[in-house]
């Protein structure tokens, strides 16, 4: 018998292929009828938001792994930096994009979920700040590409690239 979990799973092998995700896709993809995924996710917007949540709850699984959960924003912020740089992604990461009318609640969930880990809290100068932001959008860029299957650098590149980002961080707080 088919789990919601076991439901998601098979959501995210959807989205894997590039497919759009509906009802209908992920019943066909989990070997049921669309009412018995309606069963576990009474609507679309259920279903999408808990395929959200679950690719979210894989990410703060890692993000954990590579920052305990009392560390610090700067810790914090390095963990994404590390994860965005030398995880592997694909189509499915890019789940708050899966349907345009619920683009702007999946965004917001999206964000409500990762905050934490954008570095957002950390403060200091206004370089100090800009520094940490740009850090920031390396890691959204790379995982974003990669996501999208968009080649951007070489293995040599991406851990220079990934050394940069990390330096960022690490920078001084100065009046520059």
């Amino acid at each position: 018998m088919a789990t919601a979990a076991s439901i998601l799973d098979d959501a995210v092998t959807v989205l894997r292929r590039g497919e759009s995700l509906t009802m209908d896709s992920v019943a066909r993809e989990a070997g049921l009828t669309k009412p018995g995924v309606v069963h576990h996710f009474s609507t679309k917007e259920g279903l999408v938001r808990a395929v959200v949540d679950h690719i979210v709850d894989r990410w703060e699984r890692d993000l954990t792994s590579r920052a305990p959960e009392a560390s610090t924003p700067i810790d914090r912020l390095r963990a994404y930096v590390d994860f965005a740089l030398t995880a592997d992604f694909d189509q499915s990461d890019l789940a708050l994009f899966s349907d345009v009318r619920l683009r702007e609640l999946l965004s917001e969930q999206w964000t409500v979920r990762l905050e934490p880990w954008f570095g957002d809290q950390i403060e200091g100068s206004a370089a100090r700040r800009a520094a940490v932001r740009a850090a920031r959008l390396i890691a959204d860029g790379a995982w974003l590409n990669q996501a999208l299957a968009i080649p951007v650098f070489d293995p040599d590149e991406r851990r220079l690239v990934h050394n940069i980002a990390l330096r960022l961080i690490e920078k001084e707080d100065d009046n520059d």
